[in-house]
């Protein structure tokens, strides 16, 4: 009986402990650990479009003048209708690449209003080095045809009126789609 007692002191004394540290840990990251973000040289968020690169669509409104819902990564779970791999297959499926033998990167930028509309798209076309370049004209129409379809995006409609980024990586090998990011 004594030791359980003990036993369970010391698991008490231990979770006190990592508490009080933790509490430490984030006060300090609060007052000193922060770094200082330099607005001249970045003045935007990730999600900025500029009007300079984008093809800001005449008769696209954004539902909200806040920040646009950032889905950065593959997992963001409301973004795609049915799923990435449904998008993905459907993208494979349909894109023909014969005439095409281009190797880089085809990076589309844009915004889902919450009614579901996609609007102010850029199209960034990068070599292997990832540096600008002029891929073929056909498949970047193509593609980008194939991926702005609204069925292939969801909407936060009935969640809340918010407008989403969101970006695609079409990563092509001698013309063929090899890599959908994210």
């Amino acid at each position: 009986m004594k030791k359980g007692i003990i036993k369970w002191g010391l698991f008490l004394l231990l979770g006190m402990g990592f508490l009080v540290t933790s509490g430490f840990g984030l006060l300090y990251y609060q007052v000193q650990g922060r770094f200082e973000v330099d607005e001249e040289k970045y003045p935007y968020h990730v999600g900025y479009l500029s009007p300079e690169n984008a093809d800001f669509s005449k008769d696209f409104e954004r539902c909200s003048d806040e920040l646009p819902i950032g889905f950065y990564h593959s997992t963001a779970p409301h973004i795609y209708n049915n799923g990435k791999p449904a998008f993905q297959a459907y993208i494979l499926a349909n894109f023909e690449n014969e005439p095409y033998s281009d190797n880089g990167y085809l990076n589309l930028r844009f915004l889902i209003d919450c009614e579901g509309d996609l609007g102010d798209l850029e199209v960034n076309e990068l070599n292997t080095d990832l540096e600008l370049t002029d891929l073929s004209d056909e498949l970047v129409n193509d593609l980008v045809a194939l991926a702005m379809r609204p069925e292939n995006w969801a909407s936060l409609k009935k969640k809340e009126p918010r407008d989403m980024y969101m970006y695609l990586l079409f990563k092509l090998e001698n013309g063929k789609v090899v890599e959908i990011i994210p």
